[in-house]
């Protein structure tokens, strides 16, 4: 699967023979603000800036729901907010909000602040129109007992797929689709 950045009308343009797009809160607020932190982004500012780009596409596209803009309430009007403006897949990440784009800011959230955003998100989400995919930024942080009881826990409520950098090696017997991310681009690799 063929996923590009999208942060402007001629990422989108130029890169039709791709299967989905993916708008990251970091290059957004760089675009944005001058600094790759997508922390600092508000829910309202990022959908406000995907409406323009998802006119321009019928094709899957995935949103950043970083950690749930707030604790496990925000975090379910937000997916309901993002579902509306139209997306596709909606990322929620293991980190405690603000997230950060720099890994030596990443904090990750305590296992039940974690696992209480992602109930939160797929109570908010409809299955029939969009998915919830986790990313795992802070899993070089975990030992791997904390690692593999986070994906034991994911994978019992349903969750399909995650993204994970690349370096990270995990025990995947929960049956869970893996897709890299490249730290370096903010982009989803397959």
């Amino acid at each position: 699967m063929k996923i590009t950045n999208a942060l402007s009308a001629p990422s989108i343009q130029h890169n039709l023979d791709s299967d989905s797009y993916y708008l990251p809160g970091s290059e957004l607020s760089y675009q944005l603000i001058g600094k790759h932190n997508e922390g600092l982004l508000s829910l309202s500012e990022y959908l406000n800036y995907f409406d323009y780009l998802r006119v321009l596409t019928n094709k899957p596209f995935i949103l950043d729901g970083q950690a749930g803009f707030g604790n496990p309430l925000n975090t379910y009007h937000s997916i309901q907010e993002m579902e509306k403006h139209g997306a596709d897949i909606i990322i929620l990440n293991d980190q405690k909000n603000p997230s950060h784009t720099n890994k030596a800011n990443q904090i990750p959230a305590s296992l039940n602040e974690f696992i209480g955003k992602v109930k939160a998100a797929l109570d908010a989400h409809h299955p029939e129109y969009t998915s919830i995919w986790i990313k795992l930024d802070c899993s070089d942080q975990y030992t791997d007992e904390e690692l593999d009881q986070r994906l034991f826990l994911i994978s019992e409520l349903g969750i399909k797929d995650i993204i994970i950098d690349p370096s990270t090696m995990i025990n995947n017997s929960y049956g869970i689709n893996i897709h890299n991310f490249n730290q370096e681009t903010a982009s989803i690799t397959d």
